[in-house]
Protein backbone atom coordinates (compact mmCIF):
# COMPACT_ATOMS: atom_id res chain seq x y z
CA UNK A 1 0.00 0.00 0.00
CA UNK A 2 1.69 3.19 -1.16
CA UNK A 3 -1.03 5.83 -0.95
CA UNK A 4 -4.22 6.41 1.03
CA UNK A 5 -6.63 8.91 -0.52
CA UNK A 6 -8.99 10.97 1.65
CA UNK A 7 -11.65 13.25 0.20
CA UNK A 8 -11.88 16.69 1.80
CA UNK A 9 -15.54 17.18 2.67
CA UNK A 10 -17.43 18.36 5.74
CA UNK A 11 -14.95 19.11 8.50
CA UNK A 12 -16.29 16.57 11.02
CA UNK A 13 -16.40 13.79 8.41
CA UNK A 14 -12.96 14.68 7.03
CA UNK A 15 -11.38 14.77 10.48
CA UNK A 16 -12.83 11.36 11.37
CA UNK A 17 -11.66 9.89 8.07
CA UNK A 18 -8.26 11.53 8.47
CA UNK A 19 -7.71 10.01 11.92
CA UNK A 20 -8.52 6.55 10.58
CA UNK A 21 -6.39 7.07 7.47
CA UNK A 22 -3.46 8.38 9.54
CA UNK A 23 -3.56 5.36 11.84
CA UNK A 24 -3.69 3.07 8.81
CA UNK A 25 -0.88 4.96 7.06
CA UNK A 26 1.33 4.89 10.14
CA UNK A 27 0.95 1.13 10.48
CA UNK A 28 1.61 0.50 6.79
CA UNK A 29 4.12 3.28 6.03
CA UNK A 30 1.82 4.63 3.31
CA UNK A 31 1.61 8.24 2.16
CA UNK A 32 -1.56 10.17 2.73
CA UNK A 33 -3.20 12.37 0.08
CA UNK A 34 -6.02 14.77 0.93
CA UNK A 35 -8.08 15.56 -2.18
CA UNK A 36 -9.81 18.94 -2.33
CA UNK A 37 -12.31 18.54 -5.14
CA UNK A 38 -13.37 21.67 -6.99
CA UNK A 39 -16.67 21.17 -8.82
CA UNK A 40 -16.75 23.18 -12.03
CA UNK A 41 -19.83 25.03 -13.26
CA UNK A 42 -19.52 23.67 -16.77
CA UNK A 43 -17.65 20.77 -18.37
CA UNK A 44 -15.75 23.15 -20.64
CA UNK A 45 -14.13 24.71 -17.54
CA UNK A 46 -12.29 21.47 -16.68
CA UNK A 47 -8.55 22.02 -16.86
CA UNK A 48 -8.84 25.78 -17.29
CA UNK A 49 -8.36 28.67 -14.87
CA UNK A 50 -12.15 29.22 -14.99
CA UNK A 51 -12.55 25.96 -13.08
CA UNK A 52 -10.17 26.92 -10.28
CA UNK A 53 -11.19 28.37 -6.97
CA UNK A 54 -8.88 29.14 -4.11
CA UNK A 55 -9.63 27.69 -0.71
CA UNK A 56 -11.79 29.88 1.48
CA UNK A 57 -10.17 31.16 4.68
CA UNK A 58 -12.07 28.47 6.60
CA UNK A 59 -10.89 25.73 4.22
CA UNK A 60 -7.34 27.02 4.52
CA UNK A 61 -7.56 26.82 8.33
CA UNK A 62 -9.06 23.33 8.06
CA UNK A 63 -6.22 22.19 5.78
CA UNK A 64 -3.70 23.49 8.33
CA UNK A 65 -5.50 21.51 11.04
CA UNK A 66 -5.52 18.35 8.88
CA UNK A 67 -1.78 18.75 8.27
CA UNK A 68 -1.15 19.16 12.00
CA UNK A 69 -3.17 16.03 12.71
CA UNK A 70 -1.18 14.02 10.17
CA UNK A 71 2.04 15.38 11.65
CA UNK A 72 0.92 14.21 15.12
CA UNK A 73 0.61 10.70 13.68
CA UNK A 74 4.01 11.01 12.00
CA UNK A 75 2.47 10.62 8.55
CA UNK A 76 3.33 12.57 5.41
CA UNK A 77 0.28 14.47 4.10
CA UNK A 78 -0.03 15.95 0.63
CA UNK A 79 -2.97 18.14 -0.37
CA UNK A 80 -4.08 17.92 -4.01
CA UNK A 81 -6.56 20.25 -5.65
CA UNK A 82 -8.60 18.64 -8.41
CA UNK A 83 -11.26 20.05 -10.72
CA UNK A 84 -14.19 17.76 -11.34
CA UNK A 85 -17.72 17.54 -12.64
CA UNK A 86 -18.69 14.60 -10.43
CA UNK A 87 -16.89 14.21 -7.08
CA UNK A 88 -17.35 10.45 -6.81
CA UNK A 89 -16.02 9.84 -10.31
CA UNK A 90 -13.16 12.21 -9.51
CA UNK A 91 -12.27 10.16 -6.43
CA UNK A 92 -12.12 7.00 -8.53
CA UNK A 93 -9.98 8.78 -11.14
CA UNK A 94 -7.67 10.17 -8.46
CA UNK A 95 -7.32 6.71 -6.91
CA UNK A 96 -6.34 5.33 -10.31
CA UNK A 97 -3.89 8.17 -10.95
CA UNK A 98 -2.25 7.92 -7.51
CA UNK A 99 -2.46 4.11 -7.40
CA UNK A 100 -4.18 4.33 -4.01
CA UNK A 101 -5.01 1.07 -2.31
CA UNK A 102 -7.46 2.70 0.10
CA UNK A 103 -9.97 5.49 -0.56
CA UNK A 104 -12.00 7.41 2.02
CA UNK A 105 -14.89 9.05 0.14
CA UNK A 106 -17.88 10.98 1.41
CA UNK A 107 -21.15 9.85 -0.16
CA UNK A 108 -23.67 12.69 0.18
CA UNK A 109 -27.14 11.92 1.43
CA UNK A 110 -30.03 12.28 -0.98
CA UNK A 111 -33.75 12.84 -0.88
CA UNK A 112 -34.11 10.05 -3.41
CA UNK A 113 -34.49 6.76 -1.55
CA UNK A 114 -31.50 4.43 -1.89
CA UNK A 115 -29.55 6.88 -4.11
CA UNK A 116 -26.62 7.06 -1.67
CA UNK A 117 -26.52 3.25 -1.57
CA UNK A 118 -26.46 3.09 -5.36
CA UNK A 119 -23.65 5.66 -5.53
CA UNK A 120 -21.69 3.73 -2.90
CA UNK A 121 -22.16 0.49 -4.82
CA UNK A 122 -21.05 2.08 -8.11
CA UNK A 123 -17.94 3.64 -6.56
CA UNK A 124 -17.06 0.46 -4.69
CA UNK A 125 -17.43 -1.53 -7.91
CA UNK A 126 -15.22 0.86 -9.86
CA UNK A 127 -12.53 0.87 -7.17
CA UNK A 128 -12.66 -2.92 -6.78
CA UNK A 129 -11.74 -3.25 -10.46
CA UNK A 130 -8.37 -1.72 -9.53
CA UNK A 131 -8.04 -3.76 -6.31
CA UNK A 132 -8.85 -0.68 -4.19
CA UNK A 133 -10.80 -0.59 -0.96
CA UNK A 134 -13.49 2.01 -0.21
CA UNK A 135 -14.33 3.42 3.21
CA UNK A 136 -17.32 5.76 3.47
CA UNK A 137 -17.78 5.99 7.24
CA UNK A 138 -21.48 5.54 6.62
CA UNK A 139 -23.46 4.77 9.69
CA UNK A 140 -25.35 1.49 9.64
CA UNK A 141 -29.09 1.93 9.22
CA UNK A 142 -30.78 2.52 12.54
CA UNK A 143 -33.64 0.17 13.34
CA UNK A 144 -36.89 2.04 13.18
CA UNK A 145 -39.14 1.96 16.17
CA UNK A 146 -41.94 -0.11 14.76
CA UNK A 147 -45.06 -0.76 16.76
CA UNK A 148 -47.31 -3.17 14.92
CA UNK A 149 -50.99 -2.33 15.04
CA UNK A 150 -54.08 -3.78 13.51
CA UNK A 151 -57.64 -2.64 13.13
CA UNK A 152 -60.26 -5.26 13.76
CA UNK A 153 -63.65 -4.86 12.19
CA UNK A 154 -66.50 -7.28 12.68
CA UNK A 155 -66.97 -9.84 9.93
CA UNK A 156 -70.66 -9.06 9.71
CA UNK A 157 -73.04 -6.75 11.51
CA UNK A 158 -75.94 -8.33 13.34
CA UNK A 159 -79.23 -7.81 11.48
CA UNK A 160 -80.97 -5.84 14.23
CA UNK A 161 -78.17 -3.22 14.43
CA UNK A 162 -78.00 -2.71 10.65
CA UNK A 163 -81.32 -0.95 10.50
CA UNK A 164 -81.48 0.53 13.97
CA UNK A 165 -82.47 4.15 13.85
CA UNK A 166 -83.04 4.18 10.08
CA UNK A 167 -86.44 5.15 8.72
CA UNK A 168 -88.29 2.37 6.94
CA UNK A 169 -89.00 2.91 3.29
Amino acid sequence: MNTILVQMSEKAWTMQALHLACALARNSTAKLVLARLIEVQHYSYLGTPFGNSDPTPQEYDDIQEYAATAEDYGVELTVRMMQCANPLEAMADAADHLDSAVVFAHIPSSRIPYWAEIQTWLLKRRLAAGQRQLFTLARPPQPETYAPSITVEPAHTPPHSQHAGLPKS
